[in-house]
């Protein structure tokens, strides 16, 4: 479901329901500070999960059409070098921002539900047999990788 059209009433109970929290959530708009603080609705719209504003003076009108963009949770080993990547063990629990049930090229992939820590630059394998490759820094999966090579 989408937020409410602007010029439609808008509620944080909407707002936190859209965002897979209960109704009543305790959550406040953004906090005591200019600084979106953790567990606010403005920090919890925070990209990767939505693209609300992160930037102070804050208002409800900024969730209006805004939808809650979930990260897809997928079972991989540990990153390393290209030559070691076959051996690993499928044991981590990692989420991407794309649509399928595994990440794809382009897809930023990330070790935490929340979508505030990347991955390293490194290999990583998944369903036995597909290697996704890391580079950049912004764990960001590179152009034609998944591939097929374990």
């Amino acid at each position: 479901m989408t937020l409410p059209a602007p010029g439609n009433p808008i509620s944080a109970n909407q707002i936190n329901v859209e965002g897979d929290r209960s109704g009543t959530a305790n959550a406040p708009l953004s906090g005591s500070s200019s600084t979106p603080q953790a567990g606010s609705l403005v920090k919890l719209y925070a990209p990767p999960n939505s693209d609300v504003n992160q930037s102070a003076p804050h208002a409800y009108s900024e969730f209006y059409s805004k939808t809650w963009n979930a990260l897809t949770s997928y079972s991989s080993s540990t990153g390393t070098v290209f030559s070691g990547v076959c051996a690993l063990s499928i044991d981590q629990t990692y989420y991407h921002n794309g649509s399928g049930t595994y990440p794809a090229a382009g897809d930023t992939v990330y070790s935490d539900s929340g979508g505030t820590s990347v991955l390293a630059d490194f290999y990583y394998k998944f369903n036995s047999t597909y290697v996704i490759r890391i580079t950049g820094g912004a764990g960001v999966v590179n152009a034609s990788w998944p591939q097929d090579i374990c």
